[in-house]
């Protein structure tokens, strides 16, 4: 009977010893590099949507973020998910204009959107009624779980910039392929910079101007080097997504699928929430810290518009190349739907 007893307690603690480690440990670990600092608003909601995905599978699923940039720069996310060095990127596909296009078009193209909420039912629109938006990410082996909203980029500047002339020689930082021609077309010079170079650039004097929304331009502390910002708005629209390689997408058992898309579609809601009340906020701060917000006036705006090549036609034409064109076409009917129908 004392051998039996034995027996019975050594195969208990066995048992238990075999299985605590399993216990409260992530079937899958999911390595996240983001582009971003934890502390803007939308940082926030990839945390929370991290937290939310650990919660809701019982820890079989496991987002651990790695911000700004620490496993590899903003325009390497694709191909570090592609090698399996990471299984997730918080990325902004406008670094990405070659290899996804679709993506990168409203992430790009300047001056075509007005309001936040646009740029939350364009890409929504976008992603469910044109095919080519799913084939790339197949093509590339990754899919975007969400997008997230920013608020407007206005032209935060060294100095006063207020009319169509003054922009004339000034240097400003871009990014992609229609940024650029956008500067260009007011006789400005393009500056490629990845986030974190902005703030040493303004200061430096490598680049006049930049771009930004007006609570990036706290959560970077642009306004110690940069103390104005014209009100005009130079990009707007979808940002940047979280994305999870396909083989690590695979790898999950349909339910966590589900899950993970579940809390996507929130943390999309959320974000645009929160991305509205960062701007309120974000305005008076800056205020109080001698920032100064300059009208640019509508007739000056639309001069530099005017001066612009059409983007969209350039787009259809491109996607034509590769045999898109349809699928182009429809992309901006959309587009202009969203525009005159979207307040």
């Amino acid at each position: 009977m004392k051998l039996l007893r034995n027996l019975a307690l050594a195969a208990t603690a066995a048992t238990f010893a075999f299985a605590a480690p399993a216990m409260g440990q992530a079937k899958h670990t999911l390595k996240l590099n983001s582009q971003w600092p934890a502390t803007t608003a939308g940082s926030k909601i990839d945390q929370w949507y991290a937290d939310e995905v650990k919660k809701r599978t019982n820890g079989e699923v496991e987002i651990k973020i790695f911000w700004s940039e620490a496993l590899g720069k903003a325009a390497e996310n694709l191909t570090l998910m592609q090698k399996g060095a990471i299984e997730m990127g918080a990325m902004s596909p406008g670094y990405f204009p070659k290899q996804l296009p679709f993506h990168a078009a409203p992430n790009s193209v300047p001056m075509a959107m007005s309001t936040v909420k646009q740029a939350n039912v364009l890409m929504t629109r976008l992603a469910a009624e044109v095919p080519a938006f799913r084939e790339e990410g197949k093509t590339n082996g990754v899919r975007a779980l969400f997008f997230h909203h920013l608020n407007p980029y206005l032209l935060v500047s060294r100095e006063p910039l207020v009319t169509y002339e003054q922009l004339k020689g000034k240097k400003i930082r871009t990014w992609g392929t229609d940024m650029p021609r956008m500067a260009q077309a007011a006789g400005m010079t393009p500056v490629t910079l990845s986030l974190p170079e902005i703030y040493e650039s303004l200061g430096r004097g490598v680049v006049d101007s930049a771009p930004f929304s007006v609570d990036l331009v706290m959560n970077y502390k642009i306004y110690e080097v940069a103390k104005n910002i014209s009100e005009v708005t130079l990009w707007l629209g979808p940002s940047w997504g979280v994305w999870i390689s396909e083989p690590a997408w695979e790898k999950l058992s349909p339910a966590q699928q589900k899950v993970m898309e579940e809390v996507a579609a929130e943390a999309r809601e959320r974000d645009y929430v929160a991305t509205i009340e960062a701007e309120k906020t974000a305005r008076e701060e800056l205020k109080k810290r001698g920032v100064v917000f300059l009208p640019f006036p509508e007739a000056e705006r639309q001069k530099w518009v005017a001066a612009q090549p059409d983007f969209f036609a350039d787009f259809i034409v491109e996607m034509e190349k590769s045999g898109k064109g349809a699928d182009a076409r429809k992309a901006v009917a959309i587009w202009k739907d969203v525009q005159t129908n979207v307040r």
